[in-house]
């Protein structure tokens, strides 16, 4: 009974990490999409460097951000699967 409650927990927290790691990319992938589309259509100027230079700063810091979480959800997620393989 004790390692079933284990398992079960440790499969509860793989969802969790699980669900992270996806939301995160997601997060980063329709950020990639929203930027690509308003440079297509023209609403952020390539030529004007102060507000290229606030999307950058705003595009690594989300970026950054979700590459952190990400790691960290999949270093979690391999973790628990060694775990659960001992068991």
């Amino acid at each position: 009974m004790n390692t079933e409650i284990k398992k079960n927990i440790l499969d509860l927290q793989f969802q969790k990490y699980l669900v992270i790691a996806s939301t995160s990319v997601i997060i980063s992938f329709t950020y990639f999409v929203g930027i690509i589309i308003a440079i297509l259509t023209k609403q952020i100027i390539l030529n004007d460097f102060i507000r290229m230079g606030a999307v950058f700063v705003i595009s690594v810091g989300i970026i950054s951000i979700c590459l952190i979480f990400f790691l960290n959800s999949i270093f979690h997620i391999r973790k628990i699967l060694k775990c659960i393989k001992k068991l």
